[in-house]
Parts: C-alpha cells; sequence; structure tokens
C-alpha cells in the first residue's frame, strides 16, 4: 500500500529519509544554513537518513562538513550509491554497515558500452554540451550526468526539468541493458545499478535494522515519479512526501518538528 502525508494528517514518523540532490540541497551543492538547522533538529528526535545516488566522499564533502563537530550522530545512516552502501558514525568514525559487491569489470564495460551507444543514437544528448566527467563509476554503480559533473548549476537545472529527456533515454538503455535497474535522479542524471540495487533496499534494511515497519517511517524526496529513483521505494509502503526543491523540504521539515514538538507536550 502507497501512503502518502499531507499536512492536514501529519503524524510523527519513527524515522525519516532524505533524498539529497534536489531535496536535501540542490544538485552538488552543501545545504543551506536553514536546512541544516532543520535537520539537525529533527536528527534530536529520531533516527534520520540521506539516501543518494553518490558516493559517501561526496556526501562527508557537500553535507556532513557542514555540521558542527560536536554534533551527535549516531542517529544517523548515510545511504550512497543508491543505497548499495551505508554508512554510521561508531566510536568518532565513520564506518561501513553494510556494501553490496562492486559491479565487475564486464558489467561495468557492458554498461558504459550501452550508454555511449545510446548517446550516439540520440542526437540531443550526443551534441549536449557538457563540462567535465559525465559518466562515473561509482563502484556497485554507474552514473551518466548528461551535462558532466562540472556544469555551471543553470545548466544542470534547465537541462531537462520535467525529465521527459531522461526518461526517454532511460527506455532506449533499458533495452540494451536487460537485467540491470536504470533510475534517473538529480537534475540531470541516470543511475544504473543490478537489478534489485535501489532506494528500496535502503528502506528495507533501516526499517528491520531499527525493528519498526516502513509504513512507520517518511520518505522525503524529488523523484517520487515512475522511472525516478525515489519511486522505488513506494512499493515497500513507506509514507511519502514529494518535494519540488529544497524550499519545500524546509517546510515538510517545519511540520515534523512542529508535530514532534506537539507529541512531547
Amino acid at each position: 500500500m502507497i501512503v502518502c502525508y499531507t499536512r492536514s494528517d501529519m503524524r510523527v514518523p519513527r524515522a525519516i529519509l532524505f533524498d539529497l540532490d534536489e531535496t536535501l540541497a540542490e544538485s552538488f551543492r552543501p545545504p543551506t544554513h536553514g536546512i541544516l538547522t532543520r535537520f539537525v533538529r529533527i536528527l534530536a528526535h529520531m533516527p534520520t537518513a540521506i539516501i543518494t545516488g553518490g558516493s559517501f566522499t561526496r556526501v562527508e564533502h557537500d553535507f556532513l562538513k557542514s555540521m558542527s563537530d560536536n554534533q551527535d550522530r549516531s542517529n544517523l545512516f548515510i545511504f550512497t550509491n543508491s543505497a548499495a552502501e551505508c554508512h554510521t558514525f561508531k566510536d568518532g568514525f565513520w564506518q561501513v554497515e553494510y556494501a553490496i559487491d562492486e559491479l565487475s569489470p564486464a558489467e561495468k564495460g557492458q554498461i558504459i558500452k550501452a550508454i555511449e551507444e545510446t548517446i550516439a543514437d540520440m542526437p540531443e544528448f550526443a551534441y549536449a554540451r557538457f563540462w567535465g566527467e559525465r559518466i562515473s563509476d561509482r563502484g556497485a554503480q554507474i552514473a551518466y550526468t548528461v551535462v558532466g559533473l562540472d556544469a555551471p548549476q543553470e545548466e544542470k537545472m534547465s537541462w531537462d526539468p520535467d525529465h521527459t529527456k531522461r526518461l526517454r533515454f532511460r527506455d532506449a538503455l533499458a533495452k540494451k541493458l536487460p537485467g540491470f535497474e536504470i533510475l534517473i535522479g538529480g537534475a540531470s542524471t541516470i543511475d544504473v545499478t543490478r537489478a534489485g540495487v535501489d532506494k528500496s533496499h535502503g528502506v528495507q534494511w533501516l526499517a528491520k535494522h531499527l525493528g519498526i515497519s516502513a509504513q512507520e517511517m517518511l520518505y522525503v524526496g524529488d523523484a517520487l515519479f515512475p522511472g525516478g529513483n525515489d519511486y522505488v521505494v513506494m512499493e515497500t509502503g513507506i509514507q511519502t512526501r514529494r518535494v519540488d526543491g529544497p524550499h519545500e523540504t524546509a517546510a515538510i521539515m517545519d511540520e515534523i518538528i512542529a508535530a514532534s514538538a506537539a507529541k512531547k507536550n
């Protein structure tokens, strides 16, 4: 069963998971002070997770370094590479809770070849201007960032705002890569993993780890639409809120903080 929160029926979840790009922060940008302040307040109330298609190194650089050194991280879970890995903070260090095996060299070669062939077959991708690296090897995931990792923010945001270009690319790529998961996320990225390696795995793992049901947790993300890399979590029964950028996430955070305070009183 798929359940969505609305402002009128806000309940306090027992745990909350946030997507990163276009949810907690603009793609490949650190969070604003306002988002970070709200995040820390929620973390004090309940287990909180960041779940992203990006690497842990990137989350650490773009988000975690913005947190104060004395901030309690014992309730924080970082799921990276589309939940192929989970990291927690113990004894003063970030440690790996689990890590799904990397794609084999043969699998990586197959995926990269298929991406390059699909780019060549689709002029709007073949002739798209890009900055820096476009195809990234993230171990258990290959990511294709259409305009490149170093593209100006306005280029990332304006290239495919309604996701239609990447959904067409995903459909074409899927014909070349049966048995793989192909999802879109962020502002201009397409992620490829083995089938079953996606954010729903992170949701299920966290529910089991905490000893609660997925239905008692809340997921906040921007790509909660068919083909989006957040959409897969809905099959777990987790409650969801779709956002269109960090400003909408901030409003949901305020609801959670207010509901948590009311529950205490």
